[in-house]
């Protein structure tokens, strides 16, 4: 309990969507894209936003009609995956593929512009982009913290 890791886009370049593939292939789409094209071209498969992804914590995916926000990073995922608790190994995984397929993107575009770093980062160990430069890392959740609303009880004695 505390403990989460979250998988979040640190950097994502100007209006643009990418997706990762089951097989760790990076796509970028800059016009609109629904949920359902993409479910056409991988059967048995459903889309996961990356933002959404969390240790301990069911994977949810996007309904057909939903349209994939620009700035966001998307994963295609197997139907076995869907609804089920994710695990540390698994976004290991997803971690992983994520990194590799932006760092294998970022060195074969050969504008700054279009440079990106890994998205997935658990907090604990939160680092900067790769050049370790001192910019801010910016981690998006849709989860709020609890913090208990901590009161004196007052006592008063029983008379009868």
């Amino acid at each position: 309990m505390g403990n989460a890791a979250f998988c979040a886009p640190l950097v994502i370049s100007n209006g643009i969507v990418k997706v990762i593939r089951r097989d760790g292939r990076l796509e970028e789409y800059t016009g609109p894209v629904k949920a359902a094209e993409l479910m056409l071209e991988n059967p048995g498969q459903f889309i996961c936003d990356s933002t959404n992804l969390q240790v301990g914590r069911r994977i949810l995916g996007l309904s057909a009609q939903e349209e994939l926000e620009r700035r966001q990073l998307y994963f295609i995922l197997p139907m076995e995956m869907l609804y089920s608790v994710l695990t540390p190994e698994e976004m290991s995984s997803l971690t992983y593929k994520a990194t590799k397929a932006l760092k294998r993107h970022a060195s074969s575009s050969s504008s700054s512009f279009a440079r990106i770093f890994p998205v997935c980062i658990f907090p604990s160990e939160a680092r900067t982009a790769a050049d370790d430069s001192s910019t801010v890392v910016k981690r998006y959740s849709r989860q709020r913290s609890w913090i208990p609303a901590l009161e004196t009880i007052e006592e008063t004695s029983c008379r009868t």
